[in-house]
């Protein structure tokens, strides 16, 4: 969640240059995962299995999407390489979330102030 700032004690001009530099931040679309990371445990079917005494097989680990009402896409991650890039991908766009929730609060405060749009990218 964005930190809520007091931005009706900003002035207009710092709004926009903030505004401005939140744009030009914005990471690169590319790798970005809308998903949840998961490690599970797992129990078998076999009934003499150590995994019925407690012994869970695992950890899996999964990227976790939810694609529609009711509907969720889960993808095994199988390599080490798959792991770093579904973190490093779900972390890109927790920054995105954030930036634009911020550069959202500044444009409501610049629309309220009738400002929006005037020198603003």
């Amino acid at each position: 969640m964005v930190k809520t700032l007091d931005l009706w004690k900003v002035s207009t001009v710092v709004l926009q240059k903030r505004g401005a530099a939140l744009m030009k931040s914005l990471p690169p679309l590319s790798g970005l995962l809308r998903a949840s990371f998961v490690r599970q445990y797992l129990t078998c079917g076999k009934k003499n299995c150590r995994c019925r005494q407690g012994f869970k097989h695992g950890p899996f680990f999964y990227l976790v999407q939810s694609i529609g009402t009711g509907r969720v896409r889960k993808f095994l991650l199988k390599s080490a390489q798959q792991r770093r890039q579904a973190r490093a991908g779900i972390a890109a766009h927790l920054r995105w979330q954030r930036r634009l929730a911020e550069l959202s609060e500044i444009n409501t405060e610049l629309l309220r102030r009738g400002t929006i749009g005037k020198g603003h990218a």
